[in-house]
């Protein structure tokens, strides 16, 4: 996870509503998973593309990454994966 904090450090875009990350350690996969609010522009995605690029790095080269970029528009609920390295700031839907 503090890979990927590292990674985003001047990376994120306010399009980006949440990154997440696993490692399957049996598969040697790491996964990323970034979750925006609408289809991601063009910026935002290689923003976030380039920050994955930088998390792999951070692995043995026997390792895998499996990179995901979902629209998830608000208020939809977002679906993280294991770890949750950086999540937008968002009103309570229910106040």
């Amino acid at each position: 996870m503090l890979s990927l904090q590292r990674a985003l450090l001047g990376e994120v875009h306010p399009q980006l509503r949440q990154a997440s990350i696993e490692a399957d350690q049996a598969r040697r996969v790491v996964r990323l998973r970034f979750e925006y609010d609408g289809p991601p522009m063009e910026t935002p995605r290689e923003s976030c593309s380039c920050a994955a690029t930088e998390v792999i790095a951070d692995f043995p080269a026997s390792w895998d990454l499996e990179e995901v970029h979902v629209a998830v528009p608000m208020p939809e609920p977002l679906q993280p994966l294991q770890h949750v390295a950086y999540r937008r700031a968002e009103p309570d839907a229910s106040a």
